[in-house]
């Protein structure tokens, strides 16, 4: 399934009416999310230099004025005017700037049946910015008023379209194994703690464990506990990036009896310490 044939499901039929349905389209429809995290209107200098970023969102930057560049394994992209840029979620990025640096942002969530499919991509993008979109960016940004916000969140859903379409590696495999696996998704979004394990999953959902244990490994790479715990540490970023909670108070949140176990798997996974990402990251919930 690539990223645009969905219509070409062999699912459309005409009804009595002559109203023309896909059941299949409305399926994938609702298992789409999109949720803004935070957006802004950033105006930054060499403060903004930041190494090593690793966060658990995605971004998208549309440059207003002045320069600055990403670096990542792939190399370096240049950030210019007349241009609007993706960094997926947890590629490793070097934030640079030598002087002075503009843009619009918006840090996002893009999960289709309970699953990051932007995850793991690990290189940055980058799409023509045309002048008139940006004019209406900023316009409805700054009115603050009911349609333009929801213009404005339809803006996010044309980007995101738009990086998807024309530069993203195909993500039908992605979608196809996260509708497979949308109900133990599901139950793990929705009791997840770090007093879950796989055999509970399995157990509330009446799948055999052995079963379930073997092709999870083999369709993801990684057991369910894996999985498991690295949502948690997902869930544990974005509040150490989002909010002003105590590491302590985090680490309970997400069912951690004790913050130094916490904090030696959460370093396990992000590299860093819960109290040293988010120094490394402060600079991002400015942009």
């Amino acid at each position: 399934m690539d990223n645009m044939e969905i219509r070409h499901m062999p699912d459309f039929h005409r009804d009595s009416r002559g109203i023309e349905r896909n059941q299949q389209l409305t399926m994938h429809l609702n298992r789409l999310a999109l949720e803004l995290l935070d957006h802004g209107h950033f105006i930054g200098n060499q403060q903004w230099n930041q190494f090593d970023v690793m966060s658990p969102f995605g971004r998208i930057y549309y440059m207003i004025a002045d320069h600055g560049w990403l670096e990542t394994d792939d190399g370096r992209m240049d950030l210019e005017p007349g241009y609007m840029y993706l960094i997926p979620p947890y590629t490793k990025v070097n934030l640079r700037t030598r002087e002075r640096i503009e843009k619009f942002y918006f840090h996002f969530s893009l999960r289709y049946a309970n699953s990051e499919i932007l995850e793991g991509i690990d290189r940055c993008f980058r799409l023509p910015l045309a002048q008139d979109k940006l004019g209406s960016i900023l316009s409805m940004y700054q009115s603050g008023q009911l349609p333009d916000l929801l213009a404005l969140k339809g803006i996010a859903y044309e980007t995101i379209a738009s990086f998807i379409r024309d530069e993203l590696p195909d993500l039908g495999p992605r979608m196809l194994l996260a509708g497979e696996y949308r109900h133990i998704y599901a139950y793990v979004e929705k009791n997840l703690s770090a007093r879950l394990s796989a055999r509970n999953v399995c157990e509330a959902l009446e799948m055999p464990y052995e079963t379930m244990r073997r092709k999870f490994r083999q369709a993801h790479g990684i057991t369910l506990n894996q999985y498991i715990q690295g949502r948690l540490i997902q869930q544990a970023s974005l509040k150490l990036l989002l909010t002003n909670r105590t590491i302590s108070e985090i680490a309970a949140a997400m069912g951690y009896d004790d913050e130094f176990y916490f904090s030696r798997v959460f370093k396990q996974k992000m590299e860093y310490s819960p109290r040293e990402y988010r120094r490394v990251n402060t600079m991002l919930r400015r942009g």
